[in-house]
């Protein structure tokens, strides 16, 4: 079989990948499926041994990532429902004045957006920011699109957001790596995109429904930091600072430590033993939500909260969890037909810099399908069989991937109609702001990363 023949299969099976979710409306895990087995048979591997590679393929990456993304889902529903996400947006708008409201959005977006989904955080936390729009007189599109921007960028680059997690299993990249360079990519990415979001001029006021309650009880420039319960207080008025940041913060801290200082360590000491058993990421995210419990204060015992929370834990992670596992078996299809060896002799060819490949790759299957997690994860499948060959290191694709799948949000993808609907934009300002701070959030955190990979740091 020619290698240009390996290559045509290839390209046409993510040409077809690409029509059928954003064309045709097929499901993700379905397409993905019908790509992979069909890949399979037409390299011809044969019916048994395709089906045995994905069966393979699926189960091992699964029993590497599945429970990280199960209970990275209920550590981010159980921020939610606690109030403890509420209460760090509510700390970060008193740490700015008033003028600088914006980047107060943008930092809490920031940290939510660790354990949290963007479409989440968007929907929690409207009411509070359009009622800071109504008493500030800001535009709405500038701060509803600054509070997904932040959130967002976190799900792409960072662990445990169901992309980031996906990928660092496909590409055998720590989660300590994985967290720490994701950071220094993410976070120049969220500050350009708020830069530039914050210099839109034109005037968008909040949906009425947001603010009818402060009709009369104060109008613009007022202050106040958002829509209160019926008592006047807020969802997380009850919960203490620590112990929201505390579930967010530890799991991060316990694996980057146990990635940093478990090798310099003495071997076969408790110490040791100890510091790689809690920093290992599944044990680190059960610590994570073990210490989420607290912030339930009386009802942490409540059935509602031990079961009933944790099942919409599952019932969130069901997708990412079948996206992963059909794209680890994308990945060994891709190892065991020779697509590898045709793809990395074509780029070779081609003359295109190897660290631009799962950029471009992941930027387009995220503008195409609307899909961040999608296009993070996919490249990461696409990539993985290729690392020999183009010699890049895990790292470096990893956050290629990460960076790409920003690229772009517009009309086909839920987040952008989240946020433009709550926000109360038309669809064309919504491409203006969400749109291009998508775009200007994966570029910058690629430029970084490029910046990096040339120093030889990655």
């Amino acid at each position: 079989m020619s290698d240009l023949y390996t290559l045509l299969a290839f390209l046409t099976a993510i040409v077809v990948l690409v029509l059928l979710i954003a064309r045709f409306k097929v499901h993700p895990v379905a397409t993905l499926f019908i790509v992979v087995m069909g890949l399979g048979l037409v390299l011809g591997m044969g019916g048994a041994a395709t089906v045995e590679l994905v069966m393979e393929g699926f189960g091992s990456t699964l029993a590497k990532v599945g429970l990280l993304v199960i209970f990275g889902c209920v550590l981010g529903k159980m921020l939610e429902l606690s109030g403890a996400a509420m209460k760090i947006t509510e700390t970060a708008l008193r740490m700015f004045a008033e003028k600088r409201v914006p980047w107060a959005i943008a930092l809490a977006s920031t940290v939510l957006g660790i354990p949290l989904i963007a479409d989440t955080a968007v929907v929690m936390l409207i009411p509070i920011v359009s009622a800071l729009a109504y008493r500030t007189g800001i535009s709405m599109m500038r701060l509803g699109p600054i509070l997904y921007i932040g959130a967002y960028v976190m799900t792409s680059v960072i662990p445990p957001g169901p992309g980031p997690l996906a990928s660092a299993s496909l590409l055998e990249v720590s989660m300590g790596e994985a967290i720490l360079y994701g950071l220094m990519v993410g976070v120049p990415g969220v500050l350009v995109a708020t830069l530039y979001l914050s210099r839109i001029k034109t005037y968008v006021p909040p949906k009425p429904e947001f603010v009818e309650h402060l009709v009369g009880a104060g109008g613009p420039s007022s202050g106040g930091s958002g829509e209160g319960a019926a008592d006047g207080t807020t969802p997380g008025a009850k919960v203490g600072l620590f112990g929201a940041l505390l579930p967010i913060l530890a799991p991060i801290v316990l694996i980057v430590f146990a990635s940093l200082a478990g090798p310099a360590l003495p071997e076969g000491s408790w110490f040791t033993g100890t510091v790689l058993f809690v920093g290992e990421p599944t044990v680190a995210l059960f610590l994570a939500c073990l210490l989420a419990l607290p912030l339930f204060r009386g009802r942490w015992r409540d059935k509602e909260t031990l079961n009933d929370l944790f099942e919409s834990g599952l019932r969130i992670a069901a997708m990412p969890l079948a996206l992963t596992g059909v794209g680890g078996a994308l990945a060994t299809i891709i190892r065991e037909t020779g697509v590898a060896e045709s793809v990395a002799g074509g780029i070779e060819s081609v003359g295109l810099s190897p660290i631009l490949v799962p950029f471009l790759v992941a930027a387009a299957v995220c503008t195409i399908t609307g899909s961040n997690i999608l296009g993070v994860m996919t490249s990461a499948a696409i990539m993985q069989p290729l690392l020999p060959s183009l010699d890049l290191s895990p790292i470096a694709v990893y956050l290629a991937c990460a960076t790409g799948a920003q690229i772009m949000k517009h009309a086909n993808s839920s987040g952008f109609w989240v946020t433009t609907t709550l926000s109360n934009m038309t669809v064309g300002q919504g491409i203006r702001s969400i749109g291009v701070a998508s775009v200007l959030s994966g570029v910058t955190g690629f430029v970084v990363l490029y910046a990096m990979h040339t120093a030889g740091l990655v």
